[in-house]
């Protein structure tokens, strides 16, 4: 087993601070600096704090408005009511090509194949998923068919302590000649341990994988396959495997299914573009040492996309390049989780957003998609919550709104509604197995129902996120596992 020292932040090649840092030192910041760390810091001052942005502030002005312009409101409600449906609209249009199209490489003839080997990089930290990485392991070296004539199964983790199960891991590595163990010494992060072990890769290919992921058999070929076709960064899809625990697992395996069996796949087959999502993601090795991941973004996969993407590097999704992983089990966790991702989404906005407008190497189509893509999702959330904020603002002035009767306001709350319903249908049509097994359609029919509040939900911690982020506080928020999460235990399997 090897023990390295983490790569400094000078050694990533297209770190860009200074947006961060400007964002961070601006007047809003300034302001909230003021607070003490510890309220800064709280789960609820944030809130409270995107709650008086996004809810009482805009109550307050279209209340002033209102009264000072006759009609006021009524125009700002029909121009959010068109947002909402210029939202759905996209969304439906990315929808279609998922649901009615499957993608596969061009097949090429036996000569020209390239047959490279495959690393598989499983990123752990150990004190968090001591749990599930023996599995995991036994799972990738008993049931994954890995290309190459040397394949390699590598765990990159950080421990601030010895623990007792380096020691099995240890004796793992001793009978599986594939099985490489890198400690990486000072790592707070992901990015740390993928940057430590980057330089013990020997595969032409790499997949980053979390300690909680289960490749299915086919996963690599499949993904090797794209390689050939001229593509730098391969995404498969991610399926939640405990789904049947309780309602926030189940919501969780059914939104998965909509980001990659629809949404991610949409994306791919409509403007030629994806994402690395972290996970289940399998990169050239040389492309990958060259972008780097920046331990410094809290989404440091979606910020690696961008550099590589504005470098000329190609992403496809394969949803047919399947991994299972666990959801969050507990409404805090899910918490946690979604709020590092929102506020790892907006730091990205802050840093690439205009340079993806603007670069020369992505075709107008996807500068205009990804332009959409990192402004709006920023924007709406806090657009979102305007329905609510003028509707109160017409009760205190006196209720001028006829919001039932409405011909283009009952037509938008229609196509809202219904969008969520019908991509919710789609993703049940094109999810997998293992989640229709576990979820069944009659639960997923009930859950689809809990689409609007649910979407609300995700809005206010995408809020909260963005007062995080103003505030300071970017500390990595780690999703807890439990010892229920793992399927099988970890003595199940042998090492043999």
């Amino acid at each position: 087993m090897s023990t390295i020292t983490t790569p400094s932040t000078a050694q990533l090649q297209r770190a860009a601070p200074d947006e961060l840092a400007g964002l961070a030192g601006g007047p809003m910041s300034r302001l909230l600096s003021r607070l003490p760390d510890r309220a800064r810091h709280h789960v609820g001052t944030q809130l409270a704090l995107g709650l008086l942005a996004g809810f009482v502030l805009p109550t307050m002005c279209f209340v002033v408005a209102g009264a000072l312009v006759e009609g006021f409101t009524r125009v700002a409600l029909y121009l959010v009511a068109a947002a909402y449906v210029a939202t759905c609209t996209l969304t439906l249009l990315e929808a279609n090509p998922a649901f009615r199209r499957r993608r596969r490489p061009d097949p090429l003839p036996p000569s020209a194949a390239w047959e490279p080997d495959v690393t598989l990089l499983v990123v752990a930290y150990l004190p968090n998923e001591v749990e599930v990485v023996v599995e995991s392991l036994n799972r990738l070296h008993r049931e994954v068919q890995i290309p190459g004539a040397r394949p390699q199964i590598l765990l990159a983790y950080n421990t601030p302590t010895d623990l007792p199960i380096e020691n099995e891991l240890r004796a793992m590595a001793a009978v599986i000649p594939a099985l490489d163990l890198i400690r990486v010494e000072g790592s707070r992060s992901k990015a740390e341990n993928v940057m430590g072990a980057l330089p013990h890769v020997r595969g032409e290919v790499v997949a980053i994988l979390d300690t909680d992921h289960h490749l299915r058999a086919d996963a690599a070929t499949r993904a090797v396959r794209w390689f050939d076709a001229g593509y730098d960064v391969v995404q498969g899809r991610c399926v939640v495997r405990n789904a049947r625990t309780n309602l926030v697992t189940r919501l969780v395996a059914l939104e998965f299914e909509t980001i990659y069996g629809i949404a991610h796949c949409g994306r791919s087959l409509l403007v030629d573009t994806g994402v690395f999502g972290g996970a289940n993601g399998w990169w050239r090795t040389a492309a990958l040492r060259e972008v780097g991941l920046d331990h410094r973004m809290l989404t440091e996969d979606i910020d690696s996309s961008l550099r590589a993407l504005m470098s000329g590097l190609r992403i496809v999704h394969d949803r047919s390049v399947i991994s299972t992983e666990l959801a969050p089990e507990t409404f805090s966790a899910w918490w946690r989780q979604r709020t590092r991702w929102a506020q790892g989404w907006f730091q990205v906005t802050v840093r690439h957003a205009r340079a993806m407008r603007r670069t020369p190497v992505l075709p107008r189509p996807t500068r205009i998609y990804w332009g959409m893509l990192l402004t709006w999702r920023e924007l709406f959330p806090f657009l979102s919550l305007q329905v609510f904020t003028i509707l109160l603002a017409d009760v205190i002035l006196g209720s001028q709104l006829q919001f039932g009767t409405d011909p283009f306001l009952l037509f938008s709350t229609f196509v809202t509604l219904s969008s969520g319903l019908v991509i919710a249908a789609a993703a049940w049509r094109m999810s997998t197995d293992e989640t229709r097994e576990q979820v069944g359609w009659r639960t997923a029919a009930g859950c689809a129902l809990l689409t609007p509040p649910y979407t609300l939900l995700r809005n206010a911690v995408a809020i909260a996120a963005m007062v995080r982020e103003l505030v300071g506080d970017r500390r990595w928020l780690v999703t807890r596992r439990t010892q229920q999460a793992a399927v099988l235990p970890v003595g199940a399997l042998t090492h043999e």
